[in-house]
Formats: C-alpha cells, sequence, structure tokens
C-alpha cells in the first residue's frame, strides 16, 4: 500500500496534466505539484525498505558528512505542508535564530525527521495541531515534533519502535502505515549516538524528540 498509492497517484495526475497541458495551466501545475510530493513520498518509503534490509544484513551505516540542520528543517517544513493543508492542520515551526552544522548523515538524519513528522500528521485528527521545535545544549541537538493527535499507551510506548508493530487502538487502525517509520528513525538516531525519546498521553496526543550529539562551537 505504501508503495502502491504514491504510484496510483502519479498516473492520475499525469493524466490529468497531459489532458489539460493546452487548456488549462493552473489545472497542470497543480498536478505538477501533486506528482512531485507523491515522487517524494514514494522514495521515502523506498528509503525505507532498503534502510531496513540493510539493517537485517548488519550492513546500515552512516556516512559523515556536513549537515545544515536549519536546510533540512526547512526542507521539512516545505515537504509536508500539502499534507498539512489537506487536513486542516496547524503546522508550525518553532525554532531558534541559529542552528548547528554538524557531521552526520544528511540523508538518514532527513529521514528519521520525515518518519517522525509524517507519523504525527497521520495520526492527529483534521483541525488539530503540529509543532517541529529544535533545542541545541553546548554538545546536544533535539528536534521534537509534538501533536494533538491520538495518543499512545503507557503500554505502547516501547513497542512502537518495534518492526511492523501497529497500536492496538481502534483509531489508528484505520491509519495505513508500514511500521517501519519509527524503529528505523531510533536505529538512525542510535547510529548517531544519540536516541529519540517518547512521551505521550492517550487522546491528547504526543512527542517525540530525536536527540543527536554536535560538536561544540569554538568561541
Amino acid at each position: 500500500h505504501e508503495l502502491r498509492t504514491p504510484l496510483t497517484n502519479i498516473r492520475l495526475f499525469v493524466e490529468e496534466a497531459l489532458e489539460y497541458c493546452e487548456k488549462d495551466p493552473t489545472a497542470v501545475s497543480r498536478c505538477l505539484n501533486v506528482i512531485n510530493d507523491e515522487s517524494q513520498r514514494l522514495d521515502r518509503s523506498v528509503a525505507e525498505i532498503l534502510s531496513v534490509s540493510q539493517i537485517e544484513a548488519g550492513s546500515f551505516e552512516v556516512k559523515r558528512d556536513d549537515v545544515h540542520v536549519d536546510e533540512m528543517l526547512q526542507k521539512l517544513k516545505v515537504d509536508h505542508e500539502a499534507q498539512a493543508k489537506e487536513k486542516r492542520i496547524a503546522y508550525e515551526f518553532d525554532l531558534p535564530p541559529k542552528l548547528p552544522t554538524f557531521q552526520g548523515d544528511r540523508d538518514k538524519i532527513a529521514l528519521a525527521l520525515h518518519n517522525l513528522v509524517g507519523n504525527a500528521l497521520k495520526y492527529t485528527l483534521d483541525g488539530g495541531r503540529v509543532v517541529v521545535s529544535a533545542q541545541v545544549e553546548k554538545t546536544r541537538l533535539s528536534v521534537s515534533v509534538t501533536d494533538t493527535g491520538l495518543g499512545i499507551g503507557p503500554e505502547e510506548i516501547e513497542k512502537v519502535f518495534e518492526k511492523f508493530y501497529r497500536s492496538k487502538n481502534p483509531m489508528a487502525a484505520t491509519v495505513k502505515g508500514s511500521g517501519l517509520g519509527l524503529p528505523i528513525a531510533r536505529e538512525i538516531a542510535r547510529l548517531h549516538g544519540g536516541d529519540i525519546l517518547l512521551e505521550s498521553e492517550l487522546g491528547k496526543g504526543s512527542t517525540f524528540t530525536l536527540i543527536l550529539p554536535v560538536a561544540e562551537e569554538k568561541a
């Protein structure tokens, strides 16, 4: 389902764009935006599947490069705006004026953050709120994703990080997902020497916090 849905949407909107290519430029532009969004969604799903294969084979490794946190969070915001707008969710970013650049695997960290935000939006009902915030404390970067969604009971706090686990909450049963996003996100965090923490209350929402070590800036 995670692969079939974006592929189906891409095909449908390509057909619509071709139909309106000469007579309605606005419709074509809308179609191209949807195709772009669905292509990125498909890319993330494929990355998840590859990551699981690498984890099981013991070959899941990080490649160190410059990670510009401000740029990464800005892209994160843009990539999920359409999803938030569709559900009328208030999608907000509360960031400090300066964010660090550190050494890490840029693509894998981006995948972890996309999984956290994507989950928050999926499990938040229409008209809810999702806030992404960041905090820097000397040698530690924390990025928190807080939602007003379904929430998670105390008995499931650790289980949601298990591969393929799906919540037993009846309201969550209708939400489509692979059950891979959170396990992969935590694996990425731990490979960087960090972790993902979860605070949640059933019926009130959750906060997932990605913690990563960063080098202390020299004065």
